[in-house]
C-alpha cells in the first residue's frame, strides 16, 4: 500500500475478487491520493473493468469480494462507452445529476455545466446543451461524458478506458485536461486502460500500475519509438508504383443539380522497392486505409496509375488483376470479421490456396497448410476450428498465416494488431517483422500509432485529409519531425499532449488553404490562401507546410505540448 494519508479518497488493501471457481484478482492493496492520478493498465480480460466496478460498489453478479475498499467522499464511475441518455439533452441530464448530488437547481447547475463543457474544449458550450448526445460526434460526446462526471465534483473519479476509440491525438488532449482538472481540484483519479507507453514521465499519471494475472505489478519497459530493423537501405527500382492516385466516392447532386464528391484519396504518389518497409501515419479519416485498400483494387480509384512489376493495377483486365493477387496480400484491422464464420480455419486456407495457386496437389495443399500456420506459431489443430473459437491473438496469426498461403511480394497492413493489447501485440509485431525480414517481403503499414510505425517501417509518409504533409525515414521523424502535424502524431504515441486543438476538420468540408490550419498552433494568414506543396528541406526529407522552415517553429519542435 502506498502513502499513509487517511484522508485518501480511495485506499485499497488485500482486495480479492472470486467467482465460484477462480481467483479473478488476488490481494490487490493500493491508494489514489487527493488530486492523484494512478494509471491502471492490463490486457483485455485482466481485470480492469471489474476492479473498478467493485471499487464503484457494483460487482457482477456471483462476484464475491474480500479484503477491505475503504472511500472518502463522492465515487463516480466513467464506463467504456461513456454512456449518456439518447432520450434526453445533455442540459437535461447535467440538472438531473447536479441536483440529485448537490442540490443545485436549474439555473446553477446549466451554468455549471456549461462551465464544465468549456474546461474540456467544447465551443458554444452553453449551445450544446440543447443537444442530444446523437447529434454530437463521438470526441465532443466523450468530452461532455466525462464533463459531466466532474461537474458532480467527485472525490474519486473511477474512469475505465476512457475515449479508447478515439485518434490518439484527440485522446491524450483530452485525458491531460481530465487529468489537470483532477489535480487542480484535488479529485482522486484511477485511470484504467490498455497497456500503453509510460504515462508518469508524459505528465498524465503520477504512478502506474500494470494488471496481469490477478495482481498488481510494475510497468514493463516502453518499446523505443525509433526503427528497430538493421536491415539495409533498399535497392534496385521501384516494384510498386503508384502516381498521382485519387479515391473519391459519389454524393449525389446538390440543390443545383451539381454532382458532389468526397475525396478521400487527392493525388497521392509513392514508391516502393522489392524488400522496403513503408509506414502510411495518420488519423481517422486521414485516407491512409483507403490509399491501403485502392492499392489491391478493393477499393476503385478515380484517377492515377497503380503500377506492380509494371502492371497498371487500376486499369489491369480481371486475369491480369488475379495473377497479380499472389503477389499482393493484406491484413485487416479485425481479422475474425475477415473470416466467414461458417467455414473452419482450415477450408478458408484452402480455398485461398486453391484459388491463387490451383496448380498444388491435395498432398502438397495439406503440407502447406501445416507450414503457413507453424510459421506463424499456431497448431495444426486450429485447421478444424471456426472462427469463433478463436481468441484475438490466435484470430491474427490465422489471418496472417493466410496472407502468406501464396507467398507475397507485397504484404500491405492496415492496423494489423488493432485488436490486440499488450505482450500479445508486442509479440504479433515481433513476429510480422521476423517473417517479413525472412521471406525480405515488402511491407505497407498503415496505422494512427505513430510509434508503432516507426518501429515496424524504415520508411514513413503523414497523411493529412488524402494528402501527404511529410515524408522522410523514419529515424528522421522519430528525431525531428518538422509538420506540427508529424510531431502531433508522435507526441500523442508517447502519451504526450499534442499542441493541436480542436477536431479533424470533416473531409465533406475541408477548409481552404492548409488542412491542418483551423487546429495547428503556428498558423498565420497565409496558411488560408493555397494548400502548402510537398517540398523538400533535406535530402530524402519533404514537408508540406507554410511554417516548415520559420524561425517560429523552432520554439514548438523541442515540445509538444500547448499551454
Amino acid at each position: 500500500m502506498s502513502g499513509s494519508d487517511e484522508r485518501a479518497p480511495l485506499r485499497v488493501d488485500g482486495l480479492s475478487l472470486l467467482s465460484s471457481r477462480d481467483i479473478l484478482l488476488d490481494r490487490l492493496s493500493f491508494a489514489v491520493e487527493p488530486g492523484a492520478v494512478l494509471a491502471l493498465s492490463g490486457g483485455a480480460g485482466t481485470g480492469k473493468t471489474l476492479l473498478l466496478r467493485a471499487l464503484a460498489g457494483i460487482p457482477p453478479k456471483g462476484i464475491t469480494v474480500l479484503g477491505d475498499i475503504r472511500i472518502q467522499g463522492r465515487r463516480l464511475l466513467v464506463t467504456q462507452d461513456g454512456a449518456l441518455d439518447p432520450l434526453r439533452p445533455l442540459g437535461a441530464q447535467f440538472v438531473e445529476l447536479l441536483a440529485h448530488q448537490s442540490g443545485m437547481d436549474e439555473r446553477t447547475a446549466l451554468r455549471r455545466a456549461a462551465e464544465a463543457l468549456e474546461r474540456f474544449q467544447v465551443p458554444a458550450a452553453a449551445r450544446r446543451l440543447a443537444l442530444h448526445p446523437h447529434e454530437l460526434g463521438e470526441a465532443m460526446r466523450w468530452r461532455a461524458a466525462l464533463a459531466l462526471a466532474m461537474a458532480a465534483e467527485p472525490a474519486l473519479l473511477l474512469a475505465d478506458a476512457p475515449a479508447a476509440a478515439l485518434d490518439p491525438t484527440q485522446r491524450v488532449r483530452l485525458l491531460s485536461d481530465l487529468a489537470a482538472w483532477t489535480r487542480e481540484v484535488g479529485t482522486a483519479l484511477l485511470l484504467a486502460g490498455r497497456p500503453e507507453p509510460d504515462p508518469v514521465p508524459s505528465g498524465l499519471a503520477d504512478r502506474c500500475l500494470i494488471l496481469a494475472q490477478g495482481r498488481l505489478g510494475e510497468p514493463e519497459e516502453a518499446l523505443p519509438p525509433v526503427p528497430t530493423t538493421e536491415d539495409p537501405a533498399p535497392s534496385g527500382p521501384p516494384i510498386l508504383s503508384v502516381r498521382d492516385l485519387r479515391v473519391a466516392f459519389p454524393l449525389g447532386r446538390g440543390w443545383r443539380g451539381e454532382e458532389r464528391w468526397l475525396t478521400v484519396v487527392d493525388g497521392l504518389s509513392i514508391a516502393l522497392a522489392e524488400g522496403e518497409t513503408l509506414a502510411l501515419l495518420g488519423e481517422t479519416g486521414s485516407g491512409k486505409s483507403v490509399l491501403a485498400r485502392a492499392i489491391l483494387r478493393l477499393v476503385p480509384p478515380v484517377g492515377g496509375q497503380v503500377s506492380w512489376l509494371g502492371t497498371d493495377l487500376a486499369a489491369a483486365p480481371p486475369e491480369a488483376m488475379r495473377r497479380a493477387r499472389r503477389d499482393l496480400q493484406i491484413l485487416f484491422p479485425d481479422p475474425l470479421a475477415a473470416f466467414d464464420p461458417l467455414m473452419t480455419i482450415g477450408a478458408q486456407l484452402a480455398e485461398t490456396l486453391d484459388s491463387l495457386q490451383p496448380t498444388r496437389s491435395s498432398a502438397d495443399r495439406t503440407a502447406r497448410l501445416a507450414e503457413a500456420l507453424e510459421e506463424v506459431g499456431l497448431p495444426l489443430a486450429v485447421l478444424d476450428l471456426h472462427p469463433g473459437a478463436l481468441g484475438p491473438a490466435e484470430a491474427a496469426r490465422a489471418g496472417l498465416a493466410r496472407a502468406l498461403l501464396p507467398e507475397p511480394r507485397l504484404l500491405v497492413c492496415d492496423e494489423p494488431a488493432a485488436t490486440l493489447d499488450g505482450a500479445e501485440r508486442a509479440d504479433f509485431l515481433a513476429l510480422l517483422r521476423a517473417i517479413r525480414r525472412r521471406r525480405r517481403l515488402a511491407l505497407l503499414y498503415a496505422t494512427q500509432d505513430a510509434a508503432e510505425g516507426l518501429r515496424m517501417a524504415r520508411r514513413a509518409l503523414v497523411l493529412l485529409l488524402g494528402r501527404i504533409v511529410e515524408s522522410a525515414d523514419s529515424a528522421v521523424l522519430a528525431a525531428g519531425a518538422r509538420h506540427p502535424y508529424s510531431r502531433a502524431l508522435i507526441a500523442a504515441a508517447g502519451l504526450a499532449r499534442p499542441a493541436l486543438h480542436g477536431d479533424p476538420p470533416s473531409p465533406l468540408r475541408p477548409p481552404t488553404g492548409c488542412a491542418l490550419r483551423l487546429r495547428c498552433p503556428l498558423a498565420h494568414d497565409g496558411c488560408a490562401q493555397v494548400p502548402p506543396t510537398l517540398d523538400p528541406v533535406a535530402p530524402g526529407h519533404r514537408v508540406a507546410c507554410h511554417v516548415a522552415n520559420d524561425d517560429a517553429q523552432d520554439g514548438a519542435r523541442n515540445g509538444e505540448t500547448a499551454p
